[in-house]
């Protein structure tokens, strides 16, 4: 086994990691934090509340169309969060 596996351990009992220069570094994020939490907030929260809003309040407003206006709107939502959702799930891999 190389020398950089062996399983040593500290004194609480978990595994030591050894640090060495040849890990690859892990490349920065492509959209910055506060964008990522503005889009999270904007797919979990916003769009959904929008989206039952519109389909409470559209029909008594005689709205039209309200069931395609609440699809677009939840769609969207579900879009939102799958890119960003994809965007970290492809950066913890590298």
């Amino acid at each position: 086994m190389a020398e950089h596996l062996k399983n040593e351990t500290d004194d609480s009992g978990l595994f030591i990691i050894p640090e060495t220069d040849d890990m690859p570094d892990v490349p920065p994020y492509i959209m910055p934090d506060y964008m990522y939490d503005v889009l999270k907030w904007i797919s979990i929260i916003v769009l959904p509340s929008l989206g039952l809003f519109v389909e409470t309040i559209g029909p008594q407003w005689g709205l039209p169309y309200v069931d395609a206006i609440v699809t677009t709107i939840l769609a969207t939502g579900v879009f939102i969060g799958s890119c960003i959702g994809a965007s970290q799930i492809s950066s913890m891999g590298r």
